[in-house]
């Protein structure tokens, strides 16, 4: 049960002053996992290990502790307080762990002392995540909301591809986990191309809803010098909910945005600027009380860097330094990701859920094309509202150009796992 706080109680002595509603909350989860043709398990990557194979690869199976397998695992603060007249105040800080070695959960890039280029990772494996240490980097804000022309928020926030994509209520993802559903790790969905884009920095987020309507738009201020393009995000999203049904529209504009690697050098990495143009088009049907359907498609456009010129200025990138920096030079890579699946909830405690997911890359300059397919189940059983065990498997199958070709390179994957869940 979260437990509600009064902020500093001799606030709330004096006469006349409002009272800040204060939560501390927070999901704990933990498991066993066993990864074909994977790379070391790290006690600071944010799942543990990385589900679905990157460039890093060894020719072996990983068997370790994953870190939210279903739920990523975080802490966090979020308050309230009544201004009157329909206005609020509200704020949210929240931190993504590693339960199993009780670190922040980052992406494992620093420190990580591994080759750009055909190195093995000796001591962890190590992916691009939207989480490179910070503090609170799954959200960072304050906002102010009025009942009639809804909410602003400022700070670090989620892309609105990304709280599409999945919520710990249920989101558009038929899977929903985060060891377990590709499009739920990687920010690459989310981040409508790149994971660093998933989640985004000194962001202004307007919020609203009209009746069963809801409207978002966001704007990352990019913060460059002479150049108020460069770095800068544009998104929006339209949407309807209304009992059984749902649907949702989203679109997205990333200018200069990034893809990083690590580097021999520790806390060095290579850096890859490019622009993003994304769309997303997802459905939520109830067919009968214990069964929902969820379907989706996004449509990614990866083209060259709008303002490279001032990206070559940036001596750092989330505290690591650049060490090689390029642009991404065309012609432009578009990648066409479709899922379909859905919830089946057999009792109060048990449900099942299933996806297909499809990301196909068409042939693009000299680049063949390539096919990426997920098969993925997940069972939760319920001991209590908080508690739950849950357990999954999930099968990737590639083809063409999106076969790694790193060590011990395959075209198939399997991730399984068994875990528990707990809410506070």
């Amino acid at each position: 049960m979260k437990k509600s706080l009064f902020a500093l109680a001799a606030l709330g002595a004096v006469a006349g002053t409002a009272q800040a509603d204060v939560t501390l909350y927070g999901i704990l989860d933990v498991g066993v996992a066993e990864l074909t043709h994977a790379g070391n398990f790290s006690p600071n990557f944010v799942t543990g290990a990385v589900p679905t194979a990157g460039p890093y690869v060894k020719a072996g199976t990983a068997v370790g502790m994953m870190n939210g397998g279903e739920s990523q695992t975080r802490w966090g603060i979020k308050g309230s307080e009544d201004l009157g007249n329909g206005n609020k105040a509200f704020f949210q800080l929240e931190s993504a762990i590693n339960l199993g070695s009780g670190t922040l959960a980052t992406s494992g890039l620093a420190g990580a002392g591994t080759g750009p280029s055909g190195a093995t990772p000796t001591t962890a494996m190590v992916a691009d995540t939207s989480l490179n240490g910070q503090l609170f980097g799954r959200n960072a804000f304050v906002g102010l909301s009025n009942v009639d022309f809804g909410a602003v928020t400022l700070g670090r926030q989620n892309s609105l591809q990304l709280d599409i994509i999945g919520s710990v209520s249920g989101g558009y993802d038929p899977v929903n986990a985060q060891m377990f559903s590709p499009i739920n790790f990687s920010g690459f969905y989310g981040g409508g191309g790149e994971t660093d884009n998933a989640r985004v920095d000194n962001a202004v987020k307007y919020a609203k809803k009209f009746g069963d309507f809801n409207l978002n738009a966001l704007y990352g201020f990019g913060g460059m010098a002479g150049n108020s393009s460069a770095r800068s995000n544009t998104q929006f999203n339209l949407g309807y909910e209304l009992n059984r049904f749902g649907a949702q529209l989203a679109y997205q504009n990333a200018k200069d945005t990034t893809g990083i690697n690590p580097m021999a050098a520790a806390n060095t990495v290579s850096v890859q600027f490019v622009d993003l143009t994304s769309y997303m088009a997802v459905l939520r049907y109830q067919v009968i009380d214990p069964l929902t359907l969820k379907a989706g498609y996004e449509r990614v456009e990866i083209s060259a860097p709008s303002n490279y010129a001032a990206d070559q200025t940036m001596p750092q990138i989330y505290g690591y330094t650049i060490g090689t920096r390029s642009a991404f030079t065309g012609p432009q890579k578009n990648v066409n990701v479709y899922w379909v699946g859905g919830n089946y909830q057999f009792t109060p405690a048990l449900k099942l859920s299933v996806g297909y997911y499809d990301a196909d890359t068409p042939a693009f300059g000299t680049t063949a094309s390539g096919t990426d397919k997920y098969s993925s189940v997940l069972v939760d059983y319920d001991l209590s509202k908080r508690t739950n065990l849950y357990g999954g498997w999930m099968h990737d199958k590639k083809s063409g150009s999106s076969i790694p070709g790193g060590l011990g390179a395959s075209d198939t994957y399997d991730t399984y796992g068994v875990g528990i869940r707990h809410k506070f």
